[in-house]
């Protein structure tokens, strides 16, 4: 009786189960599902089950359709696949079904550039605001640095978190809005291409003298290519796959996640893929305009624009945020793989500005709302969380 106890005992600690419907034992798994947030009812192929976070167990091996439910947020779906002796483990984001949005400026926005290390984010306040004065000394060109702690203890408008808003050059008289910028590839400084002179600029202060580069500029751009061009190169060689290398190397699109062991590439035909290299995996996108990761490195950015509607005569003209003009655009959440889309915000913006908060809990966009006092294009955030 004792081997038999023990046996027994072994054989249900394996996950084996009897099965009324054969009369026999069989192999059993197991699905751990966790949310953020947490507390989110679980249903099992249409069955409410259990709640995050916790595991289902004594499960016959086969697909099941996962479907995890938050009042206020967008729910989420997927087929998971048990097998006998595993442990399957969802870990699933919910994002906001009605997010909120709100300004970040309120002097208006002309246009508007990440940097390379997504952790700033320039843009021009354009000239010939009301308010005298007072308002006319705001025009020029500032940036936020989204999260520094060191930086946000210097001078600046310290937005809490970390953040800091700094204007780097005042306009007295110049149009910045018809220049065209660059960032350094370090981050660090912002090269402004006016009509009549090239100017260089330390994001780290106010440029009362903004530095003149007209006279030797194309240096400076040709050491900021050859720079780009190594970085480049180097993610590159982090791709074993001879093939695939070829591919994202021949792709005008090329962005990697912040830890660097996924890689986003248009094919010959520009349809976005993701290849996951440290599960070897290449995923096949939804068709869209734009895509960029999360910072959290297991979900996209998905924009979506039809064609570009101009609402207003300046959009129309040749200044800056116009550069790129509003479309009627459709912001979404998705996850590596493709699915669970998660739509965010519908409305009129700037699709090109669609900026990815550092730690994921929301997106800065360029916007407009349809009232007299709020037309200007402005910064506006969305929480996503």
């Amino acid at each position: 009786m004792i081997v038999v106890v023990a046996g027994l005992a072994i054989f249900l600690a394996k996950g084996y189960r009897y099965q009324p419907d054969t009369g026999t034992f069989a192999g059993t798994g197991i699905i751990s599902v966790s949310s953020i947030p947490d507390q989110a009812s679980v249903y099992l192929d249409g069955h409410l089950t259990t709640a995050t976070d916790d595991n289902i167990t004594s499960l016959p091996p086969k697909t099941y359709k996962v479907r995890i439910v938050k009042e206020g947020y967008v729910p989420w779906e997927k087929d998971i696949e048990v097998n006998q002796g595993l442990v399957s483990e969802i870990k699933a984001t919910l994002f906001r079904s009605i997010p909120t949005i709100y300004p970040i400026t309120y002097s208006g926005v002309d246009y508007s550039l990440l940097s390379p290390d997504s952790l700033k984010l320039m843009y021009v306040i354009p000239n010939g605001l009301e308010g005298g004065a007072m308002a006319e000394r705001k025009s020029g060109i500032w940036v936020w640095v989204m999260a520094n702690q060191i930086m946000a203890n210097q001078s600046g408008l310290n937005l809490g978190g970390g953040e800091v808003q700094r204007q780097l050059v005042q306009s007295n008289g110049v149009d910045y809005s018809k220049a065209k910028y660059r960032w350094s590839p370090d981050s660090s400084q912002i090269y402004v291409d006016l009509p009549e002179r090239k100017l260089l600029l330390d994001i780290s202060r106010l440029n009362d003298i903004p530095r003149d580069i007209t006279a030797n500029y194309q240096a400076t751009l040709k050491s900021w290519d050859e720079t780009e061009a190594q970085n480049r190169l180097t993610k590159l060689e982090q791709i074993k796959d001879l093939s695939l290398r070829t591919t994202a190397s021949a792709s005008s699109v090329l962005k990697w996640s912040a830890d660097e062991t996924k890689v986003l590439y248009t094919d010959s035909l520009g349809n976005y893929k993701l290849n996951d290299l440290s599960l070897k995996k290449n995923y096949d996108l939804p068709k869209a305009s734009n895509y960029q990761f999360l910072p959290d490195s297991k979900h996209l950015v998905m924009v979506e624009y039809d064609q570009p509607k101009l609402t207003d005569p300046k959009i129309a003209s040749d200044s800056a945020v116009m550069k790129d003009n509003f479309a009627q655009t459709r912001i979404s959440i998705i996850e590596i793989d493709g699915t669970n889309k998660a739509e965010i915000y519908y409305g009129l913006v700037n699709p090109n500005i669609v900026v990815p908060w550092p730690d994921g809990s929301r997106l800065v966009v360029i916007s407009s709302l349809p009232t007299q006092t709020a037309s200007a294009p402005n910064l506006y955030g969305i929480n996503l969380k």
